[in-house]
C-alpha cells in the first residue's frame, strides 16, 4: 500500500509520528508537507494529498490539522476523493466498510498519538464491504 500524507503546522508533530508508525508497518509513505511547525495554509496540503490519491498515484491519503475539519472540507473538493474525518476507531472502520474512504483526516488536538495509531491501523486494514454500499459510493462520486 502507498499512502500520501500531509499536514499543516498544527498537525506536523502527529504527522511525523504517524510516518514512523507507517514505516514500521512496511507501508510506503510520501510526506507531502508541511515540513515544520511554521504557520501555513492547510488547503494547499489537502489539495496535494487529495490530488495524488484521485490521480491514483497513491492508494490512500492521510491529512492532519488541529481539528481535521479544514483538511476534510478541502480534500472533499477534489473529484474522486472521499475524505473521512475520524476521531474514533468505530468511525474509521465504518468509513472504509461503508464509504470506501480513500483519505483519512485526523485532528491533532482531538486525539492522542495512541488513538491516532489505532485509527490509522484499523483504517488501513479495513476493506470496502461493497454490496449495497457500492451503489451509494457511486452516487457520491457523481456529485
Amino acid at each position: 500500500m502507498k499512502i500520501a500524507i500531509g499536514s499543516d503546522h498544527g498537525g506536523f508533530l502527529l504527522k511525523r509520528e504517524l510516518i514512523k508508525f507507517l514505516d514500521s508497518k512496511k507501508i510506503t509513505v510520501a510526506d507531502m508537507g508541511t515540513h515544520s511547525e511554521e504557520s501555513c495554509d492547510y488547503p494547499l496540503y489537502a489539495k496535494k494529498v487529495a490530488a495524488a490519491v484521485a490521480n491514483k498515484k497513491f492508494d490512500r491519503g492521510i491529512l492532519i490539522c488541529k481539528s481535521g475539519i479544514g483538511m476534510s472540507m478541502s480534500a472533499n473538493k477534489v473529484k474522486g476523493v472521499r475524505a473521512a474525518l475520524c476521531w474514533d476507531i468505530r468511525g474509521a472502520k465504518s468509513s472504509r466498510l461503508h464509504n470506501d474512504a480513500n483519505v483519512l483526516c485526523l485532528g491533532a488536538d482531538k486525539i492522542s498519538l495512541d488513538l491516532a495509531k489505532k485509527i490509522v491501523e484499523i483504517w488501513i486494514s479495513t476493506d470496502f464491504e461493497g454490496g449495497r454500499h457500492l451503489r451509494r459510493v457511486k452516487q457520491m462520486d457523481k456529485i
